[in-house]
């Protein structure tokens, strides 16, 4: 008997609102336009769509089955998934497994948080306010690796300048955003300066996925594409030092280093081939974290290879090493919650066709401690 083969899955369309400050309860008009641009992408309506699936983070964001009404009656399932920062990666992750049950072939993805009100998600769940958990690292790092500010302001700058093209982005500065500016900015919770952390705002975003048949259905698209070669989800699992059971906002820093690897297994992916990395790094400390976890550096390393520009624009062919956060990430872009992941797969999407860059990974932490990573690659047709 022959072997089937893998269901391939593509990120067809995009679209998208501007991260920012949006008005409170404006998240359903917000979502619905998100939605209508990334159809519009690819030549389709909301009949088109077999399912529809929305990852959403904060309490009061309208329910996903209102946006698709919305877009119109038609009947077909509607799916919302509540997963913090990680929302819209788990949302992809669950429309990837309606696919290949071959129980969709054409899905809109959303991602979406604009809260009814003004409401505090944290404050009710007990959590260290996390730029307070981020500072907890970064002092940790600077005693026992004798990092500076400085490393932590080189990484937010480079955040902040790759933001200043994006016409989604939070914070497009008007002009070259150096290190001293970024040391200079409000002090948050030592070390970590405002321009180093992630800001609080809202958006929507969304992606039409469809599979290889699905595909056959979209009038306007347009070569190349992004292919979901691999997603991974996985929670905790052992209890180390210092570790918070109850109230923890990313979990422990190993569980990023454990999905990405069973996720480039499953893709039959060489970390060495990584183009580009989109992760969750709300703060600037994270990122240097994640540099090491990954093993694009040694720990001792990782600053002087900040210093000398890795990680940044040209730093693979300068160092072998991928570029990280290129549309801003968490920091530049901005940190809407729900949309974040559709954010990083429109930004890779992005590079696919704009800088011809071959291999991604797109990778968000959710609240509770868990964690999805999802492998991307430039398909060609």
């Amino acid at each position: 008997m022959p072997v089937s083969q893998p269901v391939e899955i593509f990120v067809a369309g995009t679209g998208c609102v501007p991260v920012g400050k949006h008005p409170l309860g404006s998240g359903r008009a917000l979502a619905a336009e998100a939605a209508v641009a990334a159809l519009e992408d690819v030549g389709a309506t909301f009949r088109d769509v077999d399912a529809t699936f929305a990852g959403v983070a904060l309490p009061s964001s309208p329910w996903a089955v209102h946006v698709a009404k919305d877009l119109g009656l038609t009947g077909k399932p509607v799916f919302q998934l509540f997963n913090a920062s990680a929302s819209g990666l788990a949302a992809v992750h669950a429309a990837i497994s309606a696919i290949r049950a071959g129980e969709a072939n054409v899905v809109l993805v959303l991602g979406y948080d604009v809260p009814a009100n003004d409401e505090d998600p944290l404050a009710a769940q007990g959590f260290l306010p996390p730029p307070a958990l981020f500072a907890l690292w970064a002092q940790r790092r600077m005693v026992e690796r004798g990092t500076r500010p400085e490393h932590f302001a080189l990484v937010a700058a480079k955040n902040w300048n790759y933001a200043r093209s994006q016409p989604h982005a939070a914070r497009r500065a008007d002009h070259e955003v150096t290190v001293d500016e970024i040391l200079g900015s409000k002090m948050i919770a030592e070390p970590m300066t405002a321009m180093m952390c992630t800001p609080w705002v809202f958006g929507a975003a969304a992606l039409v996925l469809a599979s290889r048949e699905g595909l056959k259905r979209l009038p306007g698209l347009r070569w190349p594409l992004s292919r979901i070669d691999s997603s991974e989800a996985q929670s905790e699992v052992y209890a180390g030092p210092g570790h918070v059971i109850e109230g923890q906002v990313v979990g422990p820093p190993e569980i990023t280093r454990t999905t990405i690897t069973a996720a480039l297994r499953k893709a039959g992916r060489d970390i060495k081939d990584v183009d580009i990395v989109q992760v969750h790094d709300a703060f600037a400390v994270e990122e240097l974290v994640y540099y090491e976890l990954l093993g694009f550096s040694k720990p001792g390393e990782t600053e002087a290879l900040v210093e000398a520009g890795a990680f940044g624009p040209g730093s693979r062919a300068a160092f072998g090493l991928p570029e990280f956060s290129t549309d801003g990430g968490l920091i530049g872009r901005g940190h809407p919650a729900g949309p974040s992941g559709i954010f990083q797969h429109i930004e890779s999407l992005r590079r696919f066709r704009e800088h011809g860059d071959q291999l991604g990974i797109c990778h968000l932490l959710g609240a509770g401690s868990t964690c999805i990573t999802q492998i991307v690659s430039r398909a060609d047709g």
